[in-house]
């Protein structure tokens, strides 16, 4: 059950309460489409990379159409700039691979770049895909070759969608990467990301608030991806012991889902996959009530295995403001 604190200024807070399997949700934050630059974002810890991901063309609806392109913009910060030239090699199975280049911004002091999807066409049999993986790996030019910075993978819904029925069951779709492929968030060491980057913190347990604006609505959307997760996270072998994946996404008032991706991972790869096919399949969720935000806003959520059945326990999360960098997240490990 999710309790809203009363309605405050944005960024919107959400106090989560637990049950069974489950989930450990919400923290909600508006996001501005027509904004979301570097320049608005809480500022990084010095030395920190960080890389912001995010939809260019798409309207207020979220709507990415399938077999249509689609325009992905790409915010680099903490890298020196000068010397070697910096590229986002954007690469996916269901879209052309794309090599662009990273231009200093001196307003925002952050190298950026846009790149254009091109679908591949599929094959008349093919099944059409509910989502697509979209790996961007951050890197240098070194003469002949590149050489890698960092990497992260976001997922993009598409088409006509319909979230699972109430008794169906939804496995993990085969894996988009060959074996040996690099994991759902990683970066080259030593320079790895701190797991812990302060972005988002576990604060002491709180008294329950009275309940705020949209508490039914998000009521529906916790007992969807609670749903989702119990179905797709049977499907996975995981460890006796408790593995937590906690994953964001944007929800925009149609219900839609976009940028989908890792925010600190479980440590196992399937777990990890599990919590974003759980978000997949669990979308759409309803359009946004009138009494809620009128802009998309920013989820981030848990979700656990191996918890007791009745457990309850309840946990608060603090909001990262809208539009931030992505210097605290997490790798999933292999």
């Amino acid at each position: 059950m999710i309790f809203m604190y009363p309605p405050v200024p944005s960024p919107l807070a959400l106090l989560a309460g637990v049950l069974g399997l489950c989930l450990l949700p919400f923290s909600l934050v508006p996001v501005s489409l027509a904004a979301g630059s570097p320049s608005e974002a809480a500022p990084a810890p010095s030395g920190t990379r960080w890389v912001k991901i995010d939809l260019a063309t798409t309207d207020a609806s979220g709507d990415i159409q399938l077999g249509k392109p689609f325009d992905l913009s790409i915010a680099v910060g903490g890298v020196t700039q000068g010397g070697a030239p910096l590229v986002a090699i954007c690469e996916s199975v269901l879209f052309q691979r794309h090599v662009v280049a990273l231009e200093p911004d001196n307003v925002d002091m952050v190298m950026k770049g846009s790149a254009t999807m091109e679908p591949i066409p599929a094959g008349k049999l093919s099944v059409p895909p509910k989502a697509a993986r979209v790996q961007v790996t951050i890197a240098r030019v070194k003469k002949d070759k590149f050489e890698r910075v960092l990497t992260r993978v976001v997922y993009v819904t598409m088409g006509k969608q319909e979230a699972a029925n109430e008794g169906s069951d939804t496995p993990l779709p085969s894996s988009e990467e060959p074996p040996g492929g690099e994991s759902v968030q990683e970066e080259v060491q030593p320079d790895a990301l701190p797991i812990s980057g302060g972005l988002v913190v576990e604060e002491d347990l709180l008294p329950m608030p009275t309940p705020g604006q949209g508490k039914a609505y998000w009521q529906q959307v916790s007992y969807l991806v609670s749903r989702s997760w119990s179905r797709t996270v049977r499907h996975v072998r995981h460890a006796p012991t408790s593995e937590t994946v906690r994953v964001k996404f944007r929800l925009y008032p149609s219900g839609r889902v976009q940028l989908i991706q890792i925010e600190k991972g479980s440590g196992a790869r399937e777990v990890d996959e599990a919590g974003i096919y759980a978000v997949v399949h669990a979308q759409p969720f309803p359009p946004f009530p009138d009494n809620l935000e009128s802009e998309a806003v920013e989820v981030h959520v848990r979700m656990r295995t191996g918890a007791k059945t009745g457990a309850r326990e309840v946990q608060s999360i603090t909001n990262k403001p809208a539009g931030a960098s992505e210097a605290g997240a997490g790798s999933s490990k292999k």
